[in-house]
């Protein structure tokens, strides 16, 4: 699982080797993205948040690896959240290892592509860099599997209802939506869509003035994504919570 995931892999050995060297508690985002990413010290983790963003992947691979693949080991990682120093437990048999599996893709959903409706035929770039930005943020949200896109486009295309598309593509939801861009406001709808039931559970309407599409695409995704996880009970944020004032 981690064989083809270079960077997952050098992320986890750094901490597993730093915590090992009783360094642990000295762990922080700067210190991983210098060291991991090879960033240099004007790296600014408000600003880039590439240590965040992948710490989240990797407690969803390692929670995915122990509950597959991994199930025989004999010790088992964790990185709990709110901290990058590893904690390491003895796993006495499978049924010690049954226990403390924590659940993995508790739900399955997909994201349909988004309906471009501003005026004059603006291209679909807008709507796909949406889309995939809202799959990258939902796939790093630990209890939460998402469809290939491949696998949405291709049927997708035979105009089956809500129902038989959630069968044949084996998830609980669908996300859809649609955007309207005039020069720099940008309105995107979302919506929820039960898959057995193919009524709509939860809309959303975000309004933008954007001055840089890119940073955009990112933050209407990264809400979308928080939203979603709380709605379909994962319960799960993609970014830590600010202390109250």
């Amino acid at each position: 699982m981690f064989s083809t995931a270079d960077r997952m892999t050098r992320f986890l050995r750094f901490v597993v080797e730093e915590t090992l060297e009783g360094r642990g508690d000295n762990l922080n985002e700067l210190l991983l993205g210098m060291d991991v990413y090879d960033r240099d010290r004007k790296f600014d983790p408000r600003v880039d948040s590439i240590v965040r963003v992948d710490a989240g992947r990797l407690r969803a691979k390692l929670r995915e690896f122990y509950a597959s693949e991994g199930a025989n080991s004999q010790i088992a990682i964790e990185i709990p959240k709110g901290s990058y120093k590893a904690v390491f437990e003895r796993l006495q048999d499978k049924d010690s290892l049954r226990s403390h599996r924590l659940p993995v893709a508790i739900k399955a959903l997909a994201v349909l592509p988004f309906a471009d409706l501003s005026p004059g035929g603006d291209p679909q770039f807008l709507g796909d860099a949406i889309v995939e930005e809202l799959v990258h943020a939902l796939s790093s949200i630990p209890g939460i599997r998402v469809v290939s896109r491949i696998s949405v486009l291709a049927l997708n295309n035979d105009r089956m209802d809500a129902k038989e598309l959630g069968r044949r593509l084996g998830v609980e939801f669908f996300v859809e939506g649609s955007i309207r861009k005039v020069k720099r406001r940008i309105r995107i709808m979302v919506r929820l869509t039960d898959a057995g039931t193919g009524f709509h559970t939860w809309s959303k309407l975000y309004a933008v003035v954007s001055q840089d599409l890119f940073a955009t695409q990112e933050k209407v995704s990264k809400f979308i994504a928080g939203a979603l996880s709380v709605i379909i009970g994962t319960q799960a944020s993609l970014e830590p919570k600010r202390p109250s004032r």
